[in-house]
């Protein structure tokens, strides 16, 4: 509110100025009474909005509408009064469906655009005459339509082009929160392993002291006709509560490896999550299981993989294979299903969200590539998207060795010191 306070604010002071200046200065003939009243319009409204919201309240999508609506009105009011087209402050009829297309919805700026073209017409043929001295100026019928072409075509282009802008920067905004979102439940989920972990194994001093105690009722009350039996469930209960959570700390420790694993072991671990699956992954790199570059352990790295395996096993037909290989100064790894492969329409715009409907035939919006695109390259990494030559989707990921590689530290040499 205080934005469209204060932009309404301007443009009334403008109009004013404008009115005085051509009005006294130029002592040009204009119809006082009725454009100081246009103006006053403004006024009144934002007085209004002054009394009825505060500054740090939102509009609505309609509330928005009919304010800008008004503000097309009012300006078109002046413009009647003021020569119609022929006024060069015409061009302010583009404002109102700008910031309408910044803003509002599609429907809304369409209507506002269809509202702004008759008031535009209406100008074109029934504006009183330019304000003139010496009894006015005239301009030949074609140069009226010319005028009215311009602002016309220039009001729809703009509209249409600033929508445009404006929705890929919500989409964008939409996908990069759905991203923050899958990062933060990657993390919530180590930090829980991590919680399962240490509860675990804080809880087992007691159980331990529970199932001695539980062991000697058992040995002393065990024969008991009247409380054995419960005596012994009770030492059963224990020992199944105990096996609980060694089985809850044993998983937590599993879920929680170290920061720094070898890439094939990191491969696994992408891959693991989706076993059983419906066509095999086949993990073909050059380094033993338990060997090769050593890299950190991040969700970005975890997440964006896992999406991009995702994808492909999705659109496979019989098998999704993973590769990698190593230079001096980069490390890769290429992600290929034998699937029916990238759309070529689409290939140039892969990384971006919601690519529409026909994305890989499946009814993607294409935010899982864009998630997965958003977290790898946050570790350093580049993606390249293509169709390999058999058929099928491939996508090379590529690190700098630097970005992702964790460095192993040489032996330190200790100066020899005599005794």
């Amino acid at each position: 509110m205080r934005t469209l306070i204060r932009i309404r604010w301007a443009a009334t002071l403008g109009q004013l100025a404008t009115t005085l200046v051509v009005g006294l200065g130029f002592g040009f003939p204009i119809p006082w009474w009725p454009v100081l009243a246009a103006v006053a319009a403004g006024v009144s409204l934002n007085l209004g909005l002054i009394w009825l919201y505060r500054a740090q309240d939102r509009l609505d999508g309609a509330s928005a509408f009919w304010n800008l609506a008004f503000d097309l009105f009012q300006i078109s009011v002046l413009l009647f009064l003021t020569g119609g087209l022929l006024n060069p402050f015409a061009l302010w009829l583009l404002v109102p469906v700008t910031i309408s297309a910044t803003l509002l919805s599609l429907r809304a700026t369409a209507l506002l655009v269809l509202i702004a073209l008759g008031l535009l017409t209406l100008l074109w043929q029934r504006a009183l005459p330019l304000p003139w001295e010496d009894g006015g100026i005239h301009f030949p019928p074609l140069y009226h339509l010319g005028i009215f072409m311009a602002i016309g075509l220039g009001m729809v282009f703009l509209s249409a082009y600033a929508w445009q802008i404006s929705a890929q920067a919500r989409r964008r905004q939409a996908a990069l929160v759905a991203t923050q979102a899958a990062l933060e439940r990657e993390s919530r989920m180590g930090a829980l392993g991590s919680l399962a972990a240490a509860a675990a194994h804080e809880l087992g001093g007691p159980l331990g002291t529970i199932t001695l105690i539980a062991r000697d009722l058992e040995e002393a009350l065990g024969n008991d006709p009247a409380i054995g039996p419960d005596v012994r469930l009770l030492a059963q209960e224990v020992a199944r509560a105990r096996d609980i959570l060694e089985r809850i700390a044993a998983r937590a420790e599993a879920e929680d490896p170290f920061p720094e694993v070898p890439l094939p072991a990191l491969l696994r671990e992408v891959v693991e999550p989706f076993e059983p699956t419906r066509v095999p992954v086949a993990i073909d790199v050059p380094w033993p299981p338990r060997g090769g570059p050593v890299v950190r352990r991040s969700p970005e790295l975890l997440h964006g993989l896992g999406n991009l395996v995702s994808n492909a096993l999705r659109h496979a037909q019989s098998v999704v294979r993973i590769s990698g290989g190593e230079s001096p100064q980069e490390l890769w790894v290429t992600i290929v299903d034998d699937g029916p492969g990238f759309p070529e329409e689409l290939l140039p715009r892969l990384g971006e969200p919601f690519l529409g409907p026909s994305f890989s035939g499946s009814g993607s919006t294409g935010l899982g590539i864009f998630i997965a695109t958003t977290l790898l390259e946050r570790t350093g990494a580049r993606l390249a998207f293509s169709n390999a030559p058999e058929g099928g989707a491939r996508v090379e990921i590529r690190w700098a060795r630097a970005d992702i590689e964790v460095a192993t530290p040489a032996k330190e040499e200790r100066p020899w010191t005599p005794a």
